[in-house]
């Protein structure tokens, strides 16, 4: 059982508390009125709350983080306390345990990382696997930005990407009858190329050793954290010699922003590594299910025929899209169990991509704020002129994005973490797309290639005759571009469009017009694609978008969502 821990009262408890009213409000958690300009009365059950902020694009709120009281009869404030609201949102004991003290561990990573990380004075020259740990931030909108469950304070040091620490697997050899192995290539050669020779040929001995052969097992890389978390589980296979326990030599690796994919620092040219880890961060459950890794392989090549097949993606923009080439999943017959614990999923690294004269920046650090006090693309904005420098950035990373919806029907999940830019001297030359198993979308009747679309009912038993919006197909076409508005524009580019108008001289409106008219731009110089646009209807004047917190406060449903004003709906 783990422990409660007391969520102290000081800047990081006033973040966390900061982004869980702003999620109440917004997602319509607790009801408000805005009492006068930048005043907001929130009225709970029994008491009623004052907080100072702004509207923004999208409905989005932005609430001061030192101002956040509750009323007294007496018109005296007392400061509230995270207890307080989250007792607003629910009546459950058991939800109300879980997400406090996913709220608590937060704070208490968050306060770790404030002790023991020294950030450089500027982040701004660090190389892009080096980022990966010193975006520290984490979500700019979810409470639970670093909540990581199951992480004690030294699985945090040696797992979380902030400590920098290196780390090889545990290697393992699982029995082919439990295993599903999704290659486009002959397997030996695969390890062997993964491996190299001498790690391919020391797992093979040892293999030999435990009396197995390799027609008979593959070999299963094991996250550290996730053979320790699952060992209790897992032991009845090793007793039954569904699964062997190998090495735990080979390349070292390092944590991600993600936790769970590892970037190789014994080589970063060699593939990342999506591992499952048995852990909630912000709003999901970090293990990855068998059929997605399965999968992985076959979307990854459709969206490379995709790619190389259309004129504009494949040499105007210069798309990016790292390749998710094989996985491997483990289903024994504990399934229910184990289900999503145990598997790996290759995906291309970035170096493969990066020309030599550019570098890479994950998106999430766009909209940092160094110790300088300063944007960390302050110097970019300054060189090339803030509206020269946003107009590109958007010609660059949201066409190509909305190109893919428009012209090929496919909608991927494009939030911070799932993109890359790629630049020369801080100008944007090219976005790299990434993470596609779980979050890729389309409708048989707007895909514009059906026969592309990979026959997910032979990939994997649980696809067959399933249902829409289970999956990756869904059941009308405003779900695509709900999952792009949602990922690219509300929880995304609408962080860098506030940033750029507390900072500079562009405003949030200016921001959302250069979007608007590079996708009106875009659809002049491709004018077949105007009909189909037309279907996204991407202009109505409210749009639904994910109820992230409430998903996490219910849980009862797959989807939870709300209405927002649009703000393309609003701009001319």
């Amino acid at each position: 059982m783990q422990k409660s821990y007391h969520i102290p009262s000081n800047k990081i408890s006033n973040r966390v508390k900061k982004q869980l009213v702003e999620a109440m409000m917004y997602e319509g958690l607790i009801d408000y009125d805005e009492v006068s300009n930048g005043v907001f009365h929130l009225y709970g059950k029994k008491r009623t709350y004052c907080c100072n902020g702004r509207r923004s694009a999208f409905d989005r709120i932005r609430l001061n983080e030192s101002n956040i009281f509750q009323l007294l009869p007496d018109d005296q404030e007392k400061e509230v306390t995270i207890d307080e609201l989250l007792k607003e949102c629910t009546n459950d004991e058991h939800v109300y345990k879980r997400v406090y003290h996913e709220l608590s561990q937060t704070i208490r990573l968050c306060e770790w990382n404030q002790k023991h990380i020294t950030l450089p004075l500027s982040r701004r020259h660090s190389s892009y696997e080096e980022l990966e740990s010193e975006v520290v931030e984490g979500h700019p909108y979810h409470p639970c930005f670093k909540s990581r469950t199951g992480f004690t304070l030294d699985d945090h040091k040696a797992y979380g990407p902030e400590g920098k620490q290196v780390f090889t697997l545990k290697w393992t050899a699982a029995k082919r009858n439990n295993v599903h192995v999704s290659l486009h290539e002959d397997e030996q050669k695969f390890w062997k190329r993964e491996l190299g020779e001498d790690m391919w040929h020391e797992l093979n001995e040892q293999l030999t050793q435990a009396g197995a052969t390799f027609e008979e097992y593959t070999f299963l890389p094991i996250h550290p954290w996730q053979w320790q978390s699952l060992y209790p589980q897992v032991s009845h296979l090793l007793a039954t010699g569904e699964l062997i326990l190998l090495s735990d030599k080979g390349d070292q690796y390092r944590a991600t922003q993600s936790v769970r994919t590892l970037w190789n620092q014994s080589n970063p040219n060699k593939a990342y590594l999506k591992l499952p880890m048995n852990m909630v961060n912000t709003s999901s459950l970090r293990t990855i299910s068998s059929p997605s890794i399965c999968a992985a392989p076959f979307i990854s090549e459709w969206l490379e025929k995709i790619l190389q097949s259309d004129p504009y993606l494949a040499h105007d923009a210069e798309l990016v899209m790292l390749k998710e080439y094989a996985g491997i999943s483990v289903e024994s017959k504990e399934r229910s169990k184990l289900h999503g614990q145990l598997g790996v999923i290759w995906r291309e690294s970035i170096r493969t991509y990066m020309n030599e004269d550019e570098e890479a920046v994950p998106f999430t650090a766009l909209m940092m704020i160094e110790r300088d006090g300063q944007l960390f693309i302050d110097k970019w904005l300054a060189q090339y002129g803030v509206e020269n420098w946003v107009e590109r950035l958007v010609e660059v990373s949201v066409v190509p994005v909305w190109h893919l919806l428009v012209a090929h029907g496919i909608a991927i999940e494009a939030h911070a973490q799932n993109m890359i830019m790629l630049h020369r001297n801080g100008w944007p030359t090219r976005i790299v797309l990434r993470d596609f198993h779980e979050s890729i979308e389309y409708t048989n009747e707007f895909v514009s290639d059906s026969r592309l679309v990979p026959d997910f009912e032979k990939i994997h038993r649980e696809y067959r005759n399933a249902a829409a919006d289970h999956y990756y197909w869904m059941s009308s076409v405003e779900a695509l571009r709900e999952l792009v508005m949602d990922t690219l524009f509300v929880f995304h580019f609408s962080e860098l469009a506030y940033l750029l108008e507390e900072k500079t001289s562009l405003n949030e409106e200016l921001f959302w017009k250069k979007i608007k008219m590079a996708i009106s731009n875009h659809l002049k110089k491709h004018p077949g694609l105007q009909h189909r646009h037309q279907k996204i209807q991407y202009e109505k004047p409210e749009i639904y978008v994910e109820s992230l917190v409430t998903k996490k406060l219910q849980n009862e449903q797959k989807e939870y969502r709300h209405l927002v004003k649009n703000v393309f709906s609003q701009i001319d």
